[in-house]
Formats: C-alpha cells, structure tokens, sequence
C-alpha cells in the first residue's frame, strides 16, 4: 500500500486522504442510520417544546449519527409535514451546530495519537465480511457498513497526516503564513462551501495545525469560517422547497452568522487569553475546544430568545395557498414524515367535508357534542364564507394532491404497516370526496324537502338531519388532529347498522307518502334520490374508517 502511494505527489495524496475521508463518513452514516434510524426519528419527532429539550436532542442525535446534513433531513420533513413545529424544528437545528463539535474531539484523540493504518485496515476487513456474509442478522449489515466507513475514515486521515507532514519539501509554504485572520476566515467559508462538510474542513485544518503548517489564531479562524461556509448547504437546498424549509434555512443562517461573527471578532482576539486561564495545552486540542466553546455560547445566548425569534421567522416565507396542507413539495425520503403529512392532509379534507354536510343540513357545530379543539375548528371554518362548490373544489384538488404524493411515496421501500395506513388513508380520502360531492349535489333536493307542503316529507328531512347529528357526535369527539378515528370495528359496526336501519326506514315512509298522500312522481324521486345518497355516502365513510 505505501509503495504504491509513493508513485503519487503529495498533493494527490491529499487529496486522496480527504476524498476518503469523506466518504468514509458518509458510509459511518449509512451504517449507523441503518442500525438505529427508527430511534432517531422517534427521538426527533417527540421531542419537547422546551427550548433546552429540542437544543439537546439536536446535540445528541447529531453527536451519534455525525451528520448535521442528515440531522437537518429529518427535522425538515418532519416539520414541513407539520409533525414537528417549527419551535422545535429551529432548536434541534440549532442544538446540531453543536453535535458536530464531537466529530472534532473524537479524532483529536485518537487520530493524532496513534499510526491508524493497522487499525482502518482490519476494520474495513471486517466491515466488508459482515456486509457481504448471507443469511445475516437484520442489524449486521448496518454494523458492517459502520465499521467499514470508521475504517475508512481514519485510513483518509492517515494518509491527510502523512501527506501534510511531507508538504513543506514540496511546496514553498511561507506565503501561507502571515496573512491577516480575514483571510483564513474567507478560505475556510469557501472550503466548507466547496466541500460541503464543515467536518472535513475541520479535519483539514486540524492536519495543518498538528502538522505545523498552521498557527492556532490562522486555524481558528478558518475553522469559524468553515462553520459559516456550511450553511450554504442548507441556503442551497431551500431553494424551489416548501416554505418551511426556507424558514429552517433562514434561521441557520441567521444563528451562524451571528455567532461566526462574533466568534470572529470578540473569542478570536482574546484567544490568547483563553489560552492562558486554561494553561499548557496541544494546539489541536485547543482548536477543538474553541470549535465547540463558540457554538456553545452561541446556543446559550439564543436558546433565550427561541420563542420569539421562532414566530419571527415564521412570518417569513408564508404560503398563500387556500389549501390548508400541500404536498407538491413535501419530501418522500422520511416516509414516517409523508404519511404525518398525507394524514395532515386528510384531516383537512375531513373538516371541510363535514363543515360542507353541516351547510347542507343546517346543523351549527354548537349543536353538536364536541370537544373544545374540534369545536374550534369546525368554527373557524364553519364561518367563513366560502360556497359549497369552492369548498368541495377544495376536497377534489387535496385528493388530487394525495393521490400524486402516494404513488411517489410508494417509491420509497415501506414496510408493510406504513403500506396498510397509506392505503387506508386514500381509501377514507376517496369515501370523503366521494361523500362530500354527494351531499353538495342534494342541497337543492334537501332544500326543497325542508319547505315541502307536506309535514311528513318535512318530517323525513328531519330524520335525515338527526342521523348526519348522531353521527358526528359519535365521530368527531374521538377524531384526532390527524384526523385519525379512534372508533373499533365494533363501533364502526354498529354505526353502520343503524345506517342501514334508517335507509329501510326512510323508504318504508317513501312507501307511506305514496299510499297515504299521494306525494307527486317527481317529488318521490327526488325523496327516494335522496335517500339513496345519503345512505351510500354515510356507508362509504364508515367503511373507509373500518
């Protein structure tokens, strides 16, 4: 392995010992996602709205997994599907400025202190057996990806130490020195930008220091501008995105670029004396901590203000759409985050199904049995002033939404489970829609058996009235945000036999008004019409729930 890497320059080996650094990375990554990343996600997803809580599970996921980028996936799909508000969402991202410090102290103390080569070797080795071995266990694979990319990793920073120590025979390296801070700072905002990988400029940097082609002051100052050069990342990312990632993305630029800055021009001058109230200390270790103690207090000094710099930044980049969830740009990469968001979706297609069947029959959310939230939202809706037909315009188009984003998300490798509730929630979202076109094509019909001349085609409005009550006082105080149904079979049985027993009903009085009454032809199509429709709609929606 040495010979052939002496046919290579210095440079090239390098370059070569950073390209495998950081792909050693990212297969640590892919390894250590595959062995825990349902954790991950369940950690990320139910963190708390306490500003110390979310800036501490960004701290320590980031820590584990060692990727901010990933880190920064997960909380974007979780908040864009309105899994994780964007209260939460800031300070996680904001907490993983700091987990990726621990990438730096983790190499400071073993990279530097011993020849890694024996050691990456065998790691790989061993990581490419449990990769390819069969028959293996469902985590073996994961672990085997892990221990191949942590070999790999320490192997690129090897060669990185190696190379940087011949550097100066090769290249005339006193025209690096001597330049003010500024300069470093900007080459280390463009190398990160570049690289895309505050991780890997770190390491380049901490190489040069360890190797002595850099004074501390220089490092530090390329590595404060490695940590503003990485947000170009996120900036870049945002772009054409739903909007909540570009207010993430504008809240990590706003946060690096205040504690960069500050680093920059209050921690790197007194520097010096940082350095002599902590003592005699190795420069990389020394540049590690600074790395990590400008993050911190940049995190403390805005985890204070995190309420109000979070609804700040969410009066940024709102979307104007009338549909209240869509999904055009929500990723499918999370598919934990896609269905949090198909079920967001299906609840608001909920509400303005029922807040339309309420118009129809006159019936006021007061009249019903609700609790205080669903109460509200029916209200907020209920008043506004939006036609029967833009509102079911409304359903047809989030149906369309949800049918395009499933056959994305159905691209994604789902597990069976995540398969049954997408396929459940398109089957409620076709009864809905269904349901919904149904009542709005009766109004006229239920208008006209409201005033109808005869009591007994009034009284059968009536009934009609009282079953669309008794349903919804049994459906929507057990209906969650995400418009999820706690009702059993049982119940959802029993709500469909009573369906029924009121369809027989109503035809059995269809039967009366012809003998008794002697209600016209037309009249009694309409009644019968009417009959049918709201029976088959209210079987449709009971049986999508079942």
């Amino acid at each position: 392995m040495g010979g052939a890497l002496q046919n290579f320059s210095v440079p090239g080996v390098l370059i070569t010992g950073l390209a495998l650094f950081v792909y050693g990375m990212s297969q640590l990554e892919s390894g250590v996602r595959a062995l825990g990343y349902k954790s991950f996600k369940q950690a990320l997803s139910r963190s708390t709205a306490s500003p110390v809580s979310s800036a501490g599970v960004g701290v320590a996921v980031t820590a584990v997994l060692q990727s901010s980028s990933m880190v920064s996936l997960l909380v974007l799909a979780f908040a864009s599907a309105g899994v994780l508000p964007l209260y939460n969402a800031i300070g996680i991202i904001l907490g993983a400025n700091l987990g990726t410090t621990f990438t730096g102290w983790l190499v400071a103390t073993i990279g530097f202190k011993f020849a890694l080569t024996p050691l990456a070797l065998p790691l790989m080795a061993l990581g490419g057996v449990l990769q390819l071995v069969s028959n293996r266990p469902a985590g073996a694979k994961g672990m085997g990806t892990a221990l191949f990319g942590f070999g790999m990793l320490i192997f690129g920073l090897d060669m990185m130490k190696g190379s940087v120590a011949e550097l100066p025979q090769h290249w005339p390296l006193d025209a690096f020195k001597g330049h003010g801070s500024w300069v470093y700072f900007c080459v280390g905002a463009a190398a990160a930008a570049l690289i895309q990988s505050s991780s890997a400029t770190l390491m380049l940097t901490l190489t040069a220091l360890h190797g002595g082609l850099l004074e501390l002051p220089a490092a530090a100052a390329l590595v404060i501008g490695a940590d503003l050069g990485t947000t170009s990342t996120t900036a870049l990312g945002s772009i054409g995105g739903h909007y909540v990632k570009r207010q993430l993305a504008l809240a990590h630029i706003i946060f690096n670029v205040v504690v960069d800055l500050s680093a920059f021009f209050i921690l790197l001058p007194a520097l010096p004396r940082l350095l002599g109230i902590v003592g005699d200390i190795q420069p990389i270790y020394a540049l590690v901590g600074f790395h990590s103690l400008f993050n911190l207090l940049g995190l403390l000094l805005f985890l204070p203000f995190l309420k109000p710099f979070s609804h700040w930044v969410g009066r940024r980049f709102v979307d104007a759409s009338p549909i209240q969830r869509t999904l055009h740009l929500q990723s499918t990469t999370v598919p934990e985050a896609a269905l949090a968001a198909v079920a967001g979706v299906l609840a608001s297609i909920r509400l303005d199904a029922v807040v339309l069947v309420l118009h129809a029959f006159r019936l006021r959310p007061e009249q019903l049995s609700l609790t205080t939230d669903v109460a509200n939202a029916l209200g907020d809706s209920f008043g506004s002033r939006i036609s029967s037909e833009q509102r079911y315009a409304t359903v047809k188009e989030q149906e369309a939404d949800l049918l395009a984003f499933s056959v994305r998300l159905q691209q994604q490798p789902l597990e069976p489970a995540q398969v049954e509730h997408l396929t459940r929630h398109m089957r409620e979202a076709r009864a809905l829609t269904y349901g919904t076109k149904t009542i709005k094509d009766i109004r006229e019909n239920l208008v006209a058996m409201r005033h109808s001349e005869t009591p007994a085609v009034q009284d059968l409005h009536h009934r009609h009235r009282q079953l669309i009550k008794s349903l919804y006082n049994r459906l929507l105080p057990v209906t969650n945000s995400s418009g999820v149904t706690s009702l059993d079979r049982e119940a959802i049985a029993e709500l469909l036999r009573a369906n029924q027993q009121h369809y027989e009903a109503a035809n059995e009085s269809v039967r009366e008004l012809l003998v008794n009454v002697g209600v016209s032809g037309t009249e009694l199509s309409t009644i019968l019409n009417v009959n049918r429709d709201i029976h088959h709609a209210v079987k449709d929606w009971l049986q999508a729930l079942e």
